[in-house]
């Protein structure tokens, strides 16, 4: 973890309220892996007072770093908004991430809305390693503007579906249909791979996304989003109910846990 100012040097805007900040200067940033994430600050001063969390997308071996964000307040309006050139406060990388690729197990990656970066980081990684073969990422928003990076998601090297539930773009539903269904062709074939479920998104949908893993006896991972002020768990602002003790917290203990100890 370390504390840095990174220069914005690309602010893309994807349309319906989402879009891609990329920095530079965040060589420290290269050790992070899939699911952990940053505290982010523009120069605004004092209002807001806070800090914003994002996911890591991709990092660079050049030390520039990706985020998808998504407006929906002042902080994100302002990161929006801030210009090409600015210097951004970075604390990172913070919290768990996911489980290392592995050869002998077919990872299902589901992302929705702005819970989309570390899936794809995920596929990334495992494509880097040679096990492209061995993930199948579904994305899933409501139209096709609720898909921001599914073309950077189609060049990774690993099986997509993509669903919508007006149909705008790939299979019309919800991802979660498109899990349940590509789960029961993977489970009905014969000396078929180990399977796991890795999710992040909007709490609904990773509750389901859990529920079905379950029903089947899938190990499922799930990456958390929360409110957080500090990113460091001394606030205690990200508790969330546990299935060990009674809170567990988000920006410390996660964002990534087992499913089983926050959807028993």
């Amino acid at each position: 973890m370390r504390f840095l100012e990174a220069s914005l040097i690309a602010c893309e805007k994807l349309g319906h309220g989402y879009v891609l900040l990329r920095l530079g200067g965040c060589e420290p940033l290269l050790c992070a892996r899939p699911g952990q994430f940053v505290m982010l600050r523009g120069p605004w001063g004092h209002d807001p007072l806070l800090p914003r969390a994002f996911s890591i997308l991709e990092t660079g071996s050049d030390g520039t770093a990706a985020f998808l964000v998504r407006v929906v307040g002042r902080g994100t309006a302002l990161l929006a908004e801030t210009p090409v050139g600015t210097v951004l406060h970075v604390l990172g990388p913070l919290g768990t991430s996911f489980p290392q690729p592995d050869a002998g197990t077919r990872d299902l990656l589901v992302g929705g809305g702005s819970g989309v970066p570390p899936v794809l980081m995920q596929a990334k990684e495992a494509h880097t390693q040679g096990l492209g073969r061995n993930v199948e990422v579904f994305m899933g928003g409501r139209t096709a503007q609720d898909l921001p990076l599914a073309g950077m998601a189609e060049t990774l090297g690993v099986t997509l579906h993509m669903t919508t539930e007006d149909g705008s773009r790939g299979m019309q539903g919800l991802v979660t249909e498109a899990l349940m269904r590509r789960l029961g062709e993977l489970l009905g074939e014969t000396g078929g791979p180990r399977l796991r479920v890795m999710a992040c998104g909007p709490d609904g949908m990773l509750r389901a996304v859990a529920a079905i893993a379950r029903e089947r006896h899938i190990p499922c991972v799930v990456s958390l989003e929360a409110r957080m002020a500090c990113g460091l768990g001394a606030c205690l602002g990200c508790a969330v109910p546990g299935r060990s003790r009674p809170f567990v917290y988000v920006c410390k203990e996660g964002p990534v846990f087992d499913a089983e100890e926050v959807f028993p």
